[in-house]
């Protein structure tokens, strides 16, 4: 039995019993957990609103015998309130939440996915371009977690891709230039979202949303992540038709977004 203190990012919360939580937390120390947050969910207990989902906290936890911790004390640290108040921002805020939650082992820390995670939640409540901000932090995700190909490397003749379009294999887990690309299991993308890719993949964290993609390259990437994603895990991201929702709300009489 031990009572440690550490920092959390809560990925997802829903009702336990009667008056408490059970939240999903990534820690800064720990790595990815469930706990339990007694008494939660009444008015007047001193968890509450502490721990909802996007949210930044400095927690207390006991370990016990059960296999959930218990959080006893929990500080909000950063609430990032203006992802809310957009339905892109949120939905992508839920999608990295559940990309962490499907890509992370149990009690596997990474302090580089800590910070790119924090630094996702900061740009989108600043009010950066969400799409360009879930994507470059979801690819940081994918290579954080050894789900990446490389990016710059023509994955059969061996030569820098410097023409498009570029062949992205996900099962083969390659990049092919015009040249080589291969007949299946294909997703092309353009050399501007490749370039694109490349820079947010070494780019910092703090600078997320600041180099935005639009139109035609947004989509690409966009549905390459999902693609790469969806062969990594078997499982589709329940935040992803959410999503896509909003995407459809926010298209024009003819489909396209507005501005």
């Amino acid at each position: 039995m031990a009572v440690y203190k550490d920092y959390v990012i809560t990925l997802k919360s829903r009702a336990y019993r009667d008056h408490d939580a059970l939240v999903t937390v990534f820690s800064q120390r720990h790595g990815k957990f469930s706990a339990v947050a007694r008494g939660a969910r009444r008015a007047k207990s001193k968890l509450a609103g502490q721990l909802h989902p996007l949210t930044f906290s400095a927690v207390t936890l006991y370990h016990g015998r059960s296999t959930l911790e218990t959080v006893t004390e929990a500080d909000l640290q950063k609430g990032f309130p203006r992802i809310a108040d957009d339905l892109e921002r949120l939905g992508w805020g839920m999608v990295l939440a559940d990309v962490l939650d499907q890509l992370l082992p149990e009690r596997e820390p990474s302090e580089e996915t800590f910070v790119i995670m924090l630094a996702a939640l900061d740009a989108l409540n600043q009010g950066r371009p969400a799409a360009s901000v879930g994507l470059k932090a979801g690819f940081r995700f994918l290579a954080a977690a050894g789900f990446s190909p490389d990016w710059t490397l023509c994955g059969q003749c061996g030569r820098q891709v410097g023409e498009g379009p570029v062949t992205v294999d996900v099962e083969a887990g390659a990049v092919y230039c015009p040249t080589c690309r291969p007949g299946r299991g294909e997703s092309q993308i353009s050399l501007g979202s490749l370039r694109s890719l490349q820079y947010w993949l070494n780019d910092y964290p703090n600078r997320f949303g600041q180099a935005d993609v639009q139109g035609a390259m947004e989509e690409e990437l966009k549905a390459l992540f999902f693609r790469h994603l969806l062969h990594e895990t078997a499982k589709p991201l329940k935040s992803y038709q959410f999503l896509s929702n909003i995407d459809r709300l926010a298209g024009g009489p003819e489909g396209e977004k507005k501005a």
